[in-house]
């Protein structure tokens, strides 16, 4: 890919660039009054000085401020500014933001656009294993859901080639489903290589098979790889062997991707930067490559990228609003090129990026001296995290690899609350297993060791093998996974794994580089492990589950100071909030393009509401009656080989005037009720049976009707 990068960017040029603390409590000054007043002066001295004492150490919300603050250096380093254009970005020598980089909001509300919208996926090229249907069906919104705290929420990562987004259960609760097409690639193998195999993939994206080695993209760059034969960014199914990362907190990091690939410099073998840009625009960069979005020329007759967007007028419109330089120079010059291209286009998704953070946690509201914003059990949790595990202390000593405003560095680092000075700091062996999708790695060396090696990948240092990035800790409530691996489904399973202090993998935890922070944070003459009790167990997952959640995230709330990562009314309602991208041919609740917010594909439009599937044809089913003549049993069974899946709504057509259904759901938008089921694990699998009751009033005599079966969700 570098040749590539090099190559397409060729003629672009960078253009550069406390709050009070308590008074430490004499001791000798009580011994002394306790001394001169006698046995009741000594009991009440004693008194005073416990109460002192707790006023110093206690955890009442004031206590617990002051104690942060003396323990991170100052409590400012905790607190995320009010404005995106204060968040961190590249400055120049004189503070003052370097206009290469500046976030605007043009250039945000452009790259949030960019971020979800599918028509960018069309480098599809069938050679190396791509199928041209799949081309515009997935988005950077794919694989980090707002639902998921902007992680994929489930163990694998599919984009390209995969489909479907999730549906609520019967608690209203949202789960992440998204699955390979199998319906349209092809069977690679027989036998399945790991568990979840759904025999349709060929690499991990981030995986290039040259003639004289395979690994990363940047192998490419380095004398004697050879030609690229195979590579996981044109293969038939985007997939990636680590969990995807949340992208909250994107600023506040000097190097991105669990590895530290993006930020990386060039002249490092495992670098690719062709730019020199700061981590955030190279991550963008990358990603353009190894999600199918690269301006390269694919098959003939395919579009790009940039033109797909250059024949959009919404988008022309976005473009010059956010690079007004270049549209001026584009008009000139009488070629849109100068102005929508792969450059414009990861500037503008990486100032979005930029400013996906959270800002109204409990946490965030404690910090800013909310005396009511966590409860006891967070607070305690809170004391748990900012204390010290180290020679007994007591604490899990989380703030020492979990501080600033997004909880993701060093306490030490000199720019903590910045994009953060230290770097290999960052980086931790603790024990993990590979992620299932490294067993496609393995089948493409031939070598059933090999193993993901983390930043040792980039470095190609062995004292880095095994290392991956810290990252933040805010919205895990919704992460669903946790780990580079993906192999932990719960904050209280993580924080279970560090209080034990035991490697899950014996490679990784016999290596010399695990961590000691991890196995014996105590101490060498301490068991393994953090020693909390079961209480301290639970009070640091409310902390670290609660106190850092933000609804706002999720579900769009005006009032709120924190956006939403999806796209919400005030982005896509255009009739109102942006007329004039309306007159330029922008539908209300859609991206530009006009194609569905993230994935488009028929499972993914069903997950959305946004058509329906008939799936009479595919059930049978037998209607019995109850005595009262009021209510139907339908018995139900999948007879098809394929599964019904989402919701599955049982539509009641041709109804008697006075006869209603007393259980719908809802009416069909042509007045028939239907009921919504809710399918076990969301689908219903060939050969299962379920019932439905259908209860009618009105009408006396029993009602004459007739069903059909669809599947989606929303009213159809």
């Amino acid at each position: 890919m570098r040749t590539e990068a090099k190559a397409a960017f060729a003629e672009t040029a960078w253009r550069g660039g406390d709050p009070p603390t308590s008074q430490a409590v004499g001791r000798s000054m009580f011994l002394e009054q306790a001394t001169r007043a006698g046995a009741t002066g000594l009991l009440l001295a004693s008194l005073l000085y416990c109460a002192m004492a707790d006023a110093s150490n206690g955890d009442s919300p004031e206590q617990l401020r002051r104690f942060i603050d003396q323990q991170v250096g100052g409590i400012e380093k905790l607190m995320v500014p009010a404005r995106d254009e204060d968040l961190p970005q590249p400055r120049l020598a004189d503070g003052s933001p370097d206009p290469f980089f500046q976030t605007t909001e043009a250039k945000r509300y452009l790259g949030k656009q960019l971020f979800h919208d599918p028509v960018r996926t069309v480098r599809i090229v069938p050679e190396f294993g791509g199928e041209l249907q799949t081309t515009s069906t997935a988005s950077c919104g794919s694989c980090h859901l707002a639902e998921a705290a902007s992680k994929a929420g489930q163990t694998f990562n599919f984009a390209v080639g995969g489909e479907g987004k999730g549906y609520t259960d019967a608690n209203g609760d949202f789960i992440v489903r998204r699955r390979p097409r199998t319906d349209i690639l092809p069977q690679l193998r027989q036998w399945p290589l790991f568990p979840g195999d759904a025999l349709v993939d060929a690499l991990p994206t981030l995986t290039d098979v040259y003639e004289n080695v395979v690994g990363s993209p940047a192998l490419g760059q380095l004398p004697g790889s050879g030609m690229l034969l195979a590579t996981g960014r044109l293969d038939g199914l985007d997939s990636v062997a680590r969990m995807a990362p949340s992208v909250i907190g994107f600023a506040y990091n000097n190097r991105l991707l669990l590895d530290g690939f993006a930020g990386e410099p060039d002249e490092t073998d495992g670098g690719l930067n062709p730019l020199g840009h700061p981590a955030q625009e190279n991550l963008t960069l990358l990603l353009l490559d190894a999600h199918r979005m690269l301006s390269i020329a694919g098959p003939q007759g395919q579009r790009t990228q940039s033109e797909a967007l250059r024949s959009i007028p919404a988008y022309v419109q976005l473009f010059r609003e956010a690079f007004p330089e270049e549209a001026a120079e584009a008009d000139i010059a009488g070629d849109l090129k100068l102005l929508i291209n792969d450059v414009t286009v990861l500037r503008a998704t990486a100032t979005y990026l930029r400013t996906v953070v959270t800002r109204d946690t409990p946490w965030d509201r404690f910090l800013a001296g909310d005396n009511r914003a966590l409860t006891p059990a967070e607070r305690r949790g809170a004391k748990l995290f900012f204390t010290e595990a180290i020679d007994g202390k007591g604490g899990a000593g989380c703030f020492s690899c979990h501080s600033g405003p997004m909880l993701n560095k060093q306490a030490s680092d000199p720019d903590v609350a910045g994009v953060g000075e230290l770097v290999e700091d960052n980086f931790f062996n603790l024990g993990l297993a590979d992620h299932p999708l490294q067993a496609l790695s393995r089948a493409a060396r031939n070598d059933a060791t090999f193993r993901d090696r983390g930043r040792a990948e980039i470095t190609g240092n062995d004292e880095d093998a095994f290392k991956f990035r810290t990252l933040t800790l805010r919205q895990l409530r919704d992460a669903g996974n946790f780990m580079h691996n993906a192999s932990f489904t719960s904050v209280r399973d993580v924080v279970e794994y560090f209080n034990a202090g035991v490697p899950q993998d014996q490679e990784a935890g016999m290596s010399p580089t695990i961590t000691t922070r991890f196995t014996s944070p105590r101490g060498p003459n301490y068991p393994t492990g953090m020693g909390l009790s079961r209480r301290d167990v639970a009070d640091l997952t409310d902390f670290l589950e609660d106190a850092l959640y933000d609804p706002a995230v999720v579900r769009f709330d005006p009032d709120s100071p924190t956006d939403t990562i999806g796209l919400n009314e005030r982005d896509v309602t255009y009739s109102v909030y942006r007329p004039d991208l309306a007159a330029l041919g922008a539908v209300d609740g859609f991206p530009p393009s006009g194609l569905a917010p993230d994935n488009e594909d028929p499972l993914s439009r069903r997950d959305m509401g946004l058509e329906f599937l008939d799936v009479t044809d595919r059930v049978s089913i037998a209607v019995s009656r109850s005595k009262g003549q009021t209510e139907d049993a339908v018995r139900i069974t999948n007879d098809s080989a394929s599964v019904v899946d989402t919701h599955l709504l049982i539509v009641v057509d041709g109804l008697p005037d006075r006869t209603r259904l007393a259980n719908a759901s809802g009416l069909t938008s042509d007045g028939n009720p239907f009921v919504r089921v809710f399918l076990d694990d969301g689908v219903l699998v060939p050969g299962q049976t379920i019932v439905q009751r259908l209860r009618f009033v009105g009408g006396g005599a029993r009602p004459s009707y007739s069903l059909r079966f669809l599947s989606g969700q929303g009213t159809p």
